[in-house]
């Protein structure tokens, strides 16, 4: 009976396996191998990619624990001279940007996927008072405890990877090591037993190296979270950043829309009234009155005219259509050609970025000549526009007064600076204006490639 049993779960799990799969159960198909599950990680990239971060955990440690030792003494030890307050400004931005290229080296061997690109601190400050503000970040000084814990926790990284691969290497080949150095025939019967017990013993660690390997590259992760990754309270901050200034946004294409809806009332439809006004006249008369039914449909020509005008410019003010045919560089390059203040122009992309970022940008742009022919008092501005990493970066550049400043995020409707910042900060984007009195000015805006 209890062998009946037994033969009925097996058929019912054979059953189970041929309907999930459509395979007839066997050994091995109604359950994985025990020998298939601990040589996974062979058969797995992610061993080979832990593998190799943790071997240039040694060199990124001296690396990174070499720099910043030697930027912050020689800033702390410069500071009565005053020239150590820029080295110390200048070994903050070398310090993030060790720390991204630790972020990117994490994400591509680690597959840590929730490290985020910290923004820089102070947007909006006059540059001087950013730097301040940026030697007072706390992610700054994590970054740099990271860099500086690097060089031990490499040392230690290292030495356990080498030694898990090699030592277990060497034992199972022990034999044939052995064999190889002798002069004649293969080992002696006293010796080959131990020799066969070693190599099992090798074989045997070989087995156990990827997952030595993967529990520290587990703690090779915690680290990078720990001090890479970004804290509570600053995700807080940054989605209330951005669920403000997304709000702002709403406002700021609710009025537009209104705009637009006045355009359309006051000034289009009104004038195709009186086209149509105009027509209905001339129809009446054209029997009777040929030569004034003539002039009346030369006026509703002209009004026909006025009216594609007016559509034209309102359509340019929502997108052009130059944009959407043509890319960035000839709708930037449109735009310069109407300014009053001759513009420089250098768009270098290889390839079209995703449409919402390349609207943003170009209204970064209208906005910047908008700013530099009403306000700047300039005689020459610039436009550049490239790729850097993975963000679109987008400047204008203007030899005029300065002044120029970001108004304040409390207005109910947003305009000028202040709108075109909330359209960048909308896709998680940063707008950055550096204009003392006297000039020049620069508009700077970093936007997310992948918006």
């Amino acid at each position: 009976m209890i062998a009946n049993m037994q033969d009925a779960g097996g058929g019912e799990r054979a059953a189970v396996a041929v309907r999930e799969t459509g395979v007839p159960a066997t050994a091995d198909t109604a359950r994985p191998a025990l020998w298939r599950r601990i040589l996974r990680p062979y058969t797995e990239a992610r061993t080979v990619k832990e593998t190799l971060y943790l071997l240039l955990d040694l060199p990124v440690g001296i690396a990174t624990f070499t720099v910043v030792v030697t930027l912050v003494a020689l800033g702390f030890g410069m500071l009565v001279t005053l020239v150590g307050i820029p080295i110390l400004i200048g070994a903050a931005f070398v310090i993030r940007a060790m720390a991204d290229a630790e972020r990117w080296r994490a994400r591509t061997l680690l597959d840590v996927r929730d490290l985020t690109h910290p923004t820089w601190p102070g947007a909006g400050e006059v540059w001087w008072r950013r730097c301040f503000t940026v030697l007072r970040d706390p992610t700054i000084w994590k970054e740099t405890l990271y860099e500086l814990w690097m060089l031990g926790w490499g040392i230690a990284t290292f030495t356990i990877t080498v030694v898990t691969w090699t030592v277990p290497l060497g034992l199972a080949f022990l034999p044939t090591y052995s064999w190889a150095s002798r002069d004649g025939g293969p080992p002696g019967i006293g010796n080959a037993w131990i020799e066969a017990g070693w190599s099992v013993l090798g074989f045997t660690l070989v087995v156990a190296a990827p997952w030595v390997i993967r529990g520290v590259a587990t703690g090779s992760r915690a680290l990078v979270r720990l001090l890479l990754g970004s804290r509570t309270r600053d995700l807080e901050a940054r989605i209330e950043h951005l669920s403000d200034s997304r709000a702002r946004t709403v406002d700021a294409a609710t009025a537009e829309r209104q705009r637009i809806e006045r355009a359309l009332h006051d000034g289009a439809q009104m004038r195709l009234t009186a086209l149509a006004m105009e027509l209905g006249r001339a129809k009446e008369r054209i029997d009777t009155d040929p030569e004034g039914a003539a002039e009346l449909i030369g006026e509703a020509h002209e009004e026909a005219k006025r009216a594609l005008a007016e559509l034209r410019d309102l359509a340019r003010g929502i997108h052009p259509a130059v944009l959407t045919d043509r890319g960035l560089d000839a709708a930037v390059t449109a735009l310069a050609a109407r300014s009053p203040v001759p513009v420089d122009v250098a768009v270098e992309l290889a390839e079209r970025p995703p449409a919402a970022v390349e609207s943003t940008a170009y209204y970064v742009v209208a906005e910047g000549l908008t700013n530099v022919a009403r306000h700047s008092g300039a005689t020459r501005a610039s436009v550049v526009a490239l790729r850097v990493g993975d963000r679109l970066v987008v400047e204008v550049h203007d030899d005029g007064r300065g002044g120029a400043a970001i108004g304040p995020a409390d207005d109910i409707v947003p305009t000028g600076l202040r709108g075109v910042a909330d359209r960048v900060a909308g896709i998680d984007g940063e707008l950055v204006v550096a204009s003392p009195e006297g000039g020049p000015t620069v508009l700077r805006a970093a936007i997310p490639w992948e918006a």
